[in-house]
This record gives structure tokens, C-alpha cells and sequence, in this order.
């Protein structure tokens, strides 16, 4: 992305040009022109995601966000990995399938709070929530 007047550039993800330059004139906070910003994809800088992990047909929607709730992968696949956990009651139920399928493993103990803990994605669960992260931003 460029900016007509401005010097350098910056990278955006998104599936279209016309996203990408709506998503960088928010970023400029309006003080330039949607007609000055212009958008050419950077192929040396796409993304390229694994193909969806088959455990991840076992998974239901609410399991799915929360894997991804986990990883940090609910939209910008930059930042997909940036996180590897889940706080929550120790008896919740996706996060407890989760953790029976080897995804995700409760902490010990309740030093969070009563009935409370963290769940930690196994690296068989980074693997699966990889799989399920957005190419873009929708």
C-alpha cells in the first residue's frame, strides 16, 4: 500500500485490493484520501495456510472458536499463534472435549480461582487451530 504524498509503505492483509485499501485509510485515521491510496498485491508476502487438519470435521462451531479463541487466530493470520490459551471454569464443555480429543490441557490446580483454570493448546492443537485460521479478514 502507498499513499500518494507520503513516503514509504505498508503491508495489509485482506481478500480483495478494494479491502485492503479501506483497511489502510482506517489505519491513516481519515487524514488521506481513499483515491490517493493505492494497493498492489505483494506475492513475496502472501500468507500460505495449511490445509484444514482432519480432526478439525470432529470439531462443533463453538469448539472451533474456541481453538481459535486460543491461538489468537479469529482473524488476522499475521497474529494466528501469537497466543496459546483459554481461561475459563474448569468444567466447561467445549474446553473440556477439547482437552479430550488432545487438543488443549487444563492447568493443575485452582490458583486462578475456584473452578477456574487455564486451558493450553498442545502442539497437536496449534496444529489443528492453524488449520482453521482465516486466509483474510472477512
Amino acid at each position: 500500500m502507498r499513499v500518494k504524498g507520503y513516503d514509504g509503505s505498508d503491508t495489509f492483509y485482506a481478500a480483495t485490493a478494494a479491502k485492503a485499501r479501506m483497511e489502510a485509510w482506517r489505519t491513516m485515521d481519515s487524514i488521506a484520501r481513499i483515491a490517493d491510496i493505492s494497493v498492489s498485491r505483494d506475492a513475496a508476502k502472501d500468507v500460505h495456510l495449511p490445509d484444514r487438519h482432519q480432526i478439525a470435521d470432529q470439531l462443533s462451531n463453538e469448539e472451533e472458536h474456541c481453538l481459535l479463541h486460543a491461538f489468537g487466530g479469529n482473524g488476522d493470520p499475521i497474529r494466528a499463534g501469537y497466543r496459546d490459551h483459554f481461561y475459563t471454569r474448569r468444567d466447561d464443555p467445549p474446553l473440556v472435549r477439547l482437552a479430550e480429543l488432545g487438543l488443549m490441557d487444563p492447568m493443575k490446580g485452582d490458583k486462578f480461582g475456584e473452578n477456574m483454570t487455564y486451558f493450553v493448546l498442545t502442539d497437536l492443537g496449534k496444529a489443528v487451530a492453524l488449520s482453521l485460521v482465516p486466509e483474510y479478514r472477512r
